[in-house]
């Protein structure tokens, strides 16, 4: 490869993509590679819009993010937000396939994913793997449909959510959890109660319950009455007040509200619409 930036050496590769059509519709990559870098790499942009996945396949890479230095190691991978200033390096040498993309929800789900789990992603095969197949797309040139590209590039994002998310010991916890507010919805429940139940303190419940489904318990519970409360109104001829106290609300007044806020429909229009 001719005419490389300093520190990245003369066996890597890098290849680009342009989407031709429906870039407000699906995600796309901008350009991929396969980088083999020393201790002279460093890459410093006030901004290349798009988010940028390095996979890291030997050695280690580093990057600032919101000034704090971030290290990624050997079968890790680093996900940056390239839409602002951002600076990625190495104080040894790497070796990893990177992509960058870009779509019109690319930077609310980075958002999403890095609030909930940080800028590093832990080892993953299925990773490594999307990574390397939508770089030898672009490098083979191979014919794809861009909303077949876009679904291979959502794959990708999917599997860095799940790569956090499959941690057997926390997901038995949490699944601990929404069974036991399944079962208790209509009491009242407070976040202390179903913390208790698993024996963790409600901050480190919260947090971890957060991390694991991306909304925090109350608002998850109040999902679960929302839920059961569709089922009374289509299955039964109950009262509102009823349902309302049969769901856990404190008051009428108060399951109106939110069943009108949530659906932007009263329970009793819900009620009388066809399936």
């Amino acid at each position: 490869m001719e005419n490389l930036q300093k520190g990245v050496l003369e066996k890597s590769k890098m290849f680009f993509y342009s989407a031709h059509q429906s870039k407000d519709i699906f995600f796309y990559p901008l350009s991929a590679g396969h980088f083999y870098c020393n201790s002279d790499y460093r890459v410093q942009r006030n901004h290349f819009d798009s988010i940028l996945i390095t996979h890291i396949i030997r050695g280690s890479f580093s990057f600032l993010a919101d000034g704090q230095e971030l290290t990624v190691k050997a079968g890790e991978t680093a996900v940056i937000d390239c839409f602002k200033e951002h600076t990625y390096y190495t104080n040894d040498s790497f070796e990893a396939y990177w992509i960058h993309i870009k779509g019109n929800n690319t930077k609310a789900l980075f958002t999403e994913l890095t609030g909930r789990f940080g800028n590093i992603i832990g080892f993953d095969n299925e990773i490594e793997m999307q990574i390397k197949d939508i770089y030898n797309l672009i490098k083979n040139n191979e014919s794809i449909s861009e909303s077949n590209m876009s679904l291979k590039i959502y794959g990708l994002i999917i599997s860095l959510f799940n790569a956090n998310e499959n941690n057997t010991c926390s997901n038995t916890i949490i699944q601990t959890a929404i069974n036991y507010m399944n079962q208790n919805y209509q009491n009242k429940l407070t976040v202390k109660n179903i913390a208790d139940h698993i024996n963790m303190s409600p901050s480190q419940f919260s947090r971890q319950f957060k991390k694991q489904t991306g909304t925090s318990p109350y608002d998850y519970l109040l999902g679960i009455r929302l839920t059961k409360a569709k089922e009374l109104l289509k299955n039964t001829s109950l009262p509102i007040s009823e349902i309302s106290y049969q769901t856990g609300f404190a008051n009428d007044s108060s399951f109106i509200y939110f069943f009108k806020k949530h659906e932007e429909i009263s329970p009793l229009k819900f009620r009388n619409i066809l399936f």
